[in-house]
Formats: C-alpha cells, sequence, structure tokens
C-alpha cells in the first residue's frame, strides 16, 4: 500500500498540475485579447473608419485620430465632477438645483436623435452639454440623501444614455458607410481592410463564403 505521504504528494502534484494548465489557459486568453486590440489599434482611439469621410468625426492631434464623441463627453464628465467638488458648496439646496440643472444639460441628445450631430460644432456642443450634465446628475444624486436603490438606478440611468448614444453613432456610421463607394464592404474599404486583414489572420473573424 502507498503511504500516506506518498499519496499526499500525489494530490499535491495533481493539484499543481491543475493550476499550472489554468494560468496557462489565462496567459493565452490574455495573449489573445492583446492581439485582438492590436488588430483594432488603427481605430482603438478614433472609433471610426479611417477615411475622409469620416476626418470631421475626429479630432486630429498630429498622426493620431480622437473620437470626438468620447474625447468630449467622459473629459467633460470628469473635469465636471472634480470642478463641482472643488468649488460648489455641498448644501442641499445646491444639490437639488445641479439635479435641475443637469437635466437642462442632458436636451442636446435631441440633436444626435434627429441627426444634426453630423455638423461637427453641433456634436461638440452636444457631446460637451452631454458630459456636463452626466457629471452634475452624477454629484447631486450621490452627495443627496436618496435611498441606495437611486443611486445605484442612476448609474444605470447614465449607463443606458451612453449606450443609446453609442446605438445612435453606430447607425450614423453604418449609414455613411453604405452610401460610400464600397457600400459599406469592409473587406475592401481601405479604411477598415487593414484591420479586417488582421481580423481574418488571427482568427478573430471567419470570412463568409
Amino acid at each position: 500500500m502507498e503511504s500516506i505521504k506518498t499519496i499526499f504528494v500525489k494530490i499535491f502534484e495533481g493539484k499543481l498540475l491543475t493550476m499550472v494548465n489554468f494560468f496557462k489557459k489565462i496567459k493565452l486568453k490574455f495573449s489573445r485579447f492583446r492581439l485582438l486590440l492590436s488588430d483594432f489599434k488603427p481605430i482603438m482611439l478614433s472609433h471610426h473608419p479611417n477615411c475622409d469621410k469620416f476626418s470631421d468625426h475626429v479630432y486630429h492631434v498630429g498622426k493620431r485620430h480622437l473620437c470626438i464623441g468620447c474625447f468630449t463627453f467622459y473629459p467633460m464628465v470628469i473635469i465636471t465632477i472634480i470642478l463641482t467638488l472643488l468649488f460648489v458648496e455641498r448644501n442641499v439646496f445646491n444639490l437639488i438645483g445641479m439635479y435641475l440643472i443637469s437635466i437642462i444639460f442632458f436636451l442636446p441628445i435631441i440633436l444626435n436623435v434627429v441627426g444634426l450631430t453630423k455638423y461637427r460644432f453641433l456634436k461638440i456642443f452636444s457631446k460637451a452639454s452631454n458630459g456636463i450634465g452626466v457629471g452634475l446628475h452624477l454629484v447631486s444624486v450621490f452627495l443627496l440623501p436618496f435611498p441606495l436603490f437611486i443611486k445605484i438606478l442612476t448609474l444605470l440611468e447614465i449607463n443606458f444614455l451612453v449606450g443609446a448614444i453609442a446605438y445612435i453613432r453606430s447607425n450614423r456610421i453604418k449609414k455613411d458607410c453604405i452610401s460610400c463607394e464600397y457600400q459599406g464592404n469592409w473587406d475592401d474599404c481601405p479604411g477598415m481592410k487593414p484591420i479586417r486583414d488582421k481580423l481574418y489572420e488571427h482568427g478573430f473573424r471567419t470570412k463568409k463564403t
């Protein structure tokens, strides 16, 4: 019969092998994820195809293209929160005022719905206004004595707002691409073909036959 020590050694070796295999899988998944990010690197910050048709949808900083929506909206949220916490007295009266004012800053989202954000100035204005609104909304809701579930609902509400805007933007991109000479075929589009080729090469997409 095997000694107790031998049995424990075998159990330990089995557990160790399981852990090694687990970390190998994690390492493989992480390396695949990094590879996927590298494939999307050309549009990682622009969030739009790299073509002249979307030139007005991005900020041009040297050779880099930055999405106007994201690089206006999120910085405005952060700046609004910081400035509000630093310079606004956080009493109930002010917090209620911020809550009500935040709703006004959400109104320019109508520009997204009706398609007027195709104009660069209105796009920037809409994103900046929404960012200020979200910042004021978050500060007021989380500092006012609302129940916890109200605060959680607020986060879900903000998440829904961002998702709705992203959905509208995605549809606009599709419409613009379909009206292009490549008719939305990103396998041929010069602005997206290099990315698609990488995705096919690395097995993240499968070509349709």
